[in-house]
């Protein structure tokens, strides 16, 4: 994850880092200011309508209470007036109903009712009918017997209508009646609320068995919808501020219980908008992103000349760098400034300068020697000395090249022997050799060394290959110039050799030296006894575990006293047929028998192979050597080992 994010903060160019930096830093400022800022509005805001609805919720309390005492006064003057009791003495419903509505309308109130003490209707002023029953009222008037004056008041819901009720006895002298007296809750009554509180107010309803019910509320009916929803899903925590979201709106919210006992419950929500009480600091907040966005868009235009002004420059090093990547030194940077860039470019054009003077020597050297061997002389200085590596090292030399010599002129020979050379070093860095160095026609090749590589082994078996086939199209083109083909032989060793500096103090040599590198001339000579083009020992041919090769002999080479296995490879056409491989294989038994002194087996096998192939020598010579035996049987000790004591 770490670094799949910091790729995603990787920029191409400087000026776009440095402008996306300056523009983010005055971003998270003036964000952090913006954002304190608003927060500490919203916060006051909030504490400000908190306050304002506990006040309000004081207020409303206050006036509910008021109109309950003035709904209470004005039924006990009716409870104590004589002519009222004169009327309830004729028992006659409309004489009775005729008094409570003249006393009604002098109070102002919205309903009156007498009940019998039973809680039947003995007169209404809202219906006629008579003696009519009043289950609804029932908790109220069972409120007013367990009361100790005798009255009560509650909200009650009548015939769908809520009012706030208030029920007194009535004595002549003994309670005999009650007298009911009530005002209408309705949207009316909320909005009178809202005219000296400010604030939104809904009066709600909960009777026993049923839900929620707005009896009164400013709010529209989309909000009361959502306002009764919400209070059904969850219990408003009474006396306490909370959020209500009313049509996208928020409001803060305060719950008051208006009514307690058993006459059903009454639930009061006060509430404020936030949006309205954060409208002064909304104009103001979109003044402050209008001026961060100005800040912000000349903060862009100064960064990008800052930008600019750092990238610019700085793109002009990129080119020149690149064109000096690309080997091109003859033109610095110009950069006129006198502060540190300028000190820069002043570097760096003088680093120039010196990686000229490096490109030419490094370019004279890398023509006296390979370009190996010049990074290794260049990267770790010119010293004398060496270490012990393993390194597979290859000669090569044009057979009979003297007598061509004698019969050319020295131009041509020498015009001769370039074209040779080039062809065979080609082959030779193509395959990741080095060219140690030329011995008149003979050619040196180090295979890792100076750069190990763990295939340089088979590298050098492959390399040998292909300057075989180079040498027949360079015999190709020898021929149409009328000049004798080339023949070559090469010889392959890989073993432990020391690869330094050798000379003296003033003049030394990149080179390897060693047993290993004797023993490869040694094998490079032996071509032409055992009539092949390539020979290599066993310690490369155990290294080369994808090519195939034929055993030609184990052999003593002049210097040494350890015999040593020799190879011929073969290419991928001497393998491909099936005949071929026969023809290998019986000839891998010719050599084993010649071994065992199974002369006429192996004599026997050998002539077998002259006949599919009149040509190659390495028959002729085992054949010979068996004929030899025969007259001059070798020792009890004879272990197959040919001894050479010539190069």
């Amino acid at each position: 994850m770490r670094g799949v994010a910091t790729s995603v903060f990787q920029f191409k160019y400087f000026r776009t880092r440095l402008l996306v930096f300056l523009v983010s830093l005055l971003g998270v400022v003036l964000g952090a200011v913006f954002f304190s800022v608003n927060q500490a509005n919203i916060s006051n805001a909030r504490l400000h309508l908190e306050e304002t609805l506990q006040i309000t919720a004081k207020t409303f309390a206050k006036s509910l209470k008021d109109r309950e005492q003035i709904l209470t006064e004005k039924v006990r003057l009716l409870s104590g007036d004589f002519a009222f009791k004169s009327a309830f003495a004729t028992h006659d419903p409309e004489t009775i109903k005729s008094a409570l509505e003249n006393h009604r309308q002098r109070v102002g109130a919205n309903i009156m009712m007498l009940l019998a003490m039973d809680g039947e209707i003995i007169a209404d002023t809202m219906h006629s009918v008579e003696h009519k029953a009043a289950p609804a009222l029932k908790d109220l008037l069972k409120q007013a017997m367990g009361s100790s004056h005798g009255e009560a008041s509650a909200i009650q819901i009548f015939d769908n209508v809520a009012y706030q009720m208030v029920v007194v006895p009535l004595f002549t002298p003994e309670p005999s009646a009650w007298i009911l007296i009530g005002f209408v809750i309705n949207d009316n009554f909320a909005l009178e609320q809202r005219e000296f509180t400010h604030s939104e107010v809904s009066l709600l309803y909960l009777s026993s068995g049923k839900s929620w019910q707005i009896i009164s509320s400013t709010l529209q009916n989309e909000e009361k919808l959502q306002l009764s929803e919400a209070i059904a899903s969850k219990t408003a925590p009474t006396d306490q501020v909370f959020d209500l979201l009313l049509q996208n709106e928020e409001y803060l919210s305060l719950a008051l219980g208006v009514q307690k006992g058993g006459v059903g419950q009454g639930l009061a929500i006060l509430q404020r908008s936030l949006d309205t009480a954060l409208a002064p600091y909304l104009r103001l907040r979109v003044l402050m992103l209008t001026l961060f966005g100005i800040g912000l868009a000349m903060s862009v235009v100064g960064a990008l000349m800052i930008a600019r002004g750092l990238s610019h420059p700085i793109e002009q090093l990129v080119k020149t760098a690149r064109r000096i990547e690309g080997g091109d030194y003859s033109k610095g940077v110009k950069i006129e400034r006198s502060d540190e860039i300028g000190t820069l470019a002043n570097s760096f054009n003088s680093m120039v300068e010196g990686l000229a003077e490096r490109d030419k020597v490094q370019s004279l050297l890398g023509k006296v020697v390979s370009r190996e061997v010049a990074d290794e002389l260049l990267n770790k200085g010119i010293e004398l000395g060496g270490e012990e590596r393993e390194v597979t090292v290859l000669f090569s030399d044009i057979r009979d090249f003297t007598r061509f010599c004698e019969r050319h002129a020295p131009n041509e020979v020498l015009d001769l022997l370039n074209r040779y050379l080039t062809h065979m070093s080609d082959s030779v860095e193509v395959h990741g050799g080095v060219v140690d160095k030329y011995i008149g026609d003979a050619i040196m090749a180090l295979f890792g060394a100076p750069v190990f590589h763990p295939e340089s082994p088979q590298q050098a078996v492959n390399c040998a290959l292909e300057m075989l086939s180079e040498l027949r199209l360079l015999n190709e083109e020898l021929a149409k110039d009328g000049l004798q083909p080339l023949s070559i032989g090469i010889g392959i060793n890989t073993g432990k050799v020391v690869a330094g500096n050798m000379g003296s103090v003033n003049r030394l040599n990149y080179t390897v030296i060693g047993d290993g590198v004797n023993l490869a001339s040694r094998l490079e000579g032996l071509t032409k006894q055992y009539g092949v083009e390539i020979i290599v020992s066993q310690s490369t041919r155990d290294l080369c575990p994808d090519l195939h090769f034929r055993e030609l002999d184990l052999v003593q080479v002049k210097g040494k006293t350890e015999p040593v296995a020799i190879f011929e490879p073969l290419s991928v056409a001497d393998t491909s047929s099936g005949s071929c491989k026969s023809v290998l294989d019986q000839y891998h038994v010719a050599i084993a028998q010649y071994r065992s002194r199974e002369w006429d087996v192996a004599e026997k096998l050998l002539n077998q192979l002259i006949v599919c192939d009149r040509d190659r020598k390495i028959y002729q010579l085992y054949l010979a050597r068996i004929i030899n035996f025969r007259q001059n049987p070798p020792s009890s000790d004879w272990d197959g080992v040919a001894v050479f004591t010539q190069k």
